[in-house]
């Protein structure tokens, strides 16, 4: 076997603690390959969004069993004491990020080993040891696991075709508010994860994204692959954004995720897109 403690392969290496900050009282690391962040402090409140395996957060309050936090994107709420793990450790060693949509965990590096749960694209993994096509992999929990190899595979270049053909990977995923893993996904979720794996990192609302992007064009036909699509209900604030393909196509989560036309006369032409239709926008670098 040979030995890759904290093995760090390019463009998969979660950022060091400090990107959470360090106000509150403590710092945990989600120990659920998804957890949801729920307003108040209780599993009937509403969720406004999503933590993931391995990530780093801010811990705010404490009360009952529940956690109030701060996450890597910024959004606080409140997470159930059993999904997070404190930690104090100033040194603590980098994760790598999950690339692949979804892999299991194995006791041994043996598909026909006991499983020990799921991991999804995004999740993070403490690597620790190679043994062939296997990765055995700290969990932040501190149990042990293995993974198959490619579920850690580090991503291609980035760049248009690569960034939608791996988009293209989620058709199908179904809609969940605050959903931001293969799991489950909203608008905004998905168009964070799928930058996320590219090492772009998208605050969280599609208004956010809408801000942060640079301006491409107000013509649904304007834009290229890889660009965002922005929408407003009624012409209103921002509340929908999906991945741009072209020729007035989108690939979106509503519903689930799937792709419409903007242009009238196509089999998946969705009208209310076009009325709802605000600008082109993209975190994608002009070229040169």
């Amino acid at each position: 076997m040979d030995k890759i403690k904290s093995m760090q392969p390019d463009g998969r290496i979660y950022a060091d603690s400090s990107s959470i900050g360090r106000t509150g009282i403590g710092r945990g690391l989600v120990s659920a390959t998804c957890a949801n962040l729920y307003r108040r402090a209780t599993f009937h409140s509403e969720i406004d969004s999503q933590v993931v395996l391995g990530e780093r957060v801010a811990i705010l309050d404490k009360t009952n069993d529940f956690y109030h936090i701060r996450s890597e994107d910024g959004y606080t709420g409140w997470i159930n004491r059993h999904q997070v793990v404190e930690t104090n450790n100033d040194n603590e060693q980098p994760f790598t990020m999950v690339t692949a949509i979804l892999s299991e965990l194995y006791e041994q590096p043996d598909p026909s080993s006991p499983a020990k749960g799921l991991v999804v694209a995004g999740n993070y993994l403490l690597m620790v040891e190679k043994h062939k096509e296997w990765v055995q992999v700290g969990l932040p929990d501190g149990d042990m696991a293995w993974v198959s190899a490619s579920a850690l595979e580090a991503m291609p270049r980035l760049s248009r075709n690569e960034l939608i053909a791996y988009a293209r990977r989620m058709m199908g995923t179904p809609y969940i508010w605050g959903g931001k893993t293969p799991l489950g996904l909203d608008c905004s979720g998905f168009t964070q994860l799928v930058h996320k794996v590219f090492n772009i990192s998208l605050r969280r609302d599609a208004r956010m994204q809408y801000e942060d992007a640079r301006p491409v064009s107000y013509d649904p036909l304007q834009g290229e692959p890889g660009d965002l699509m922005f929408f407003a209900e009624q012409g209103q604030r921002i509340t929908h954004v999906g991945f741009c393909l072209g020729e007035g196509r989108i690939l979106h989560a509503r519903g689930k995720v799937h792709i419409n036309s903007l242009c009238k006369g196509e089999a998946d032409f969705d009208p209310v897109l076009l009325n709802d239709f605000v600008a082109v926008r993209t975190f994608m670098k002009e070229e040169k």
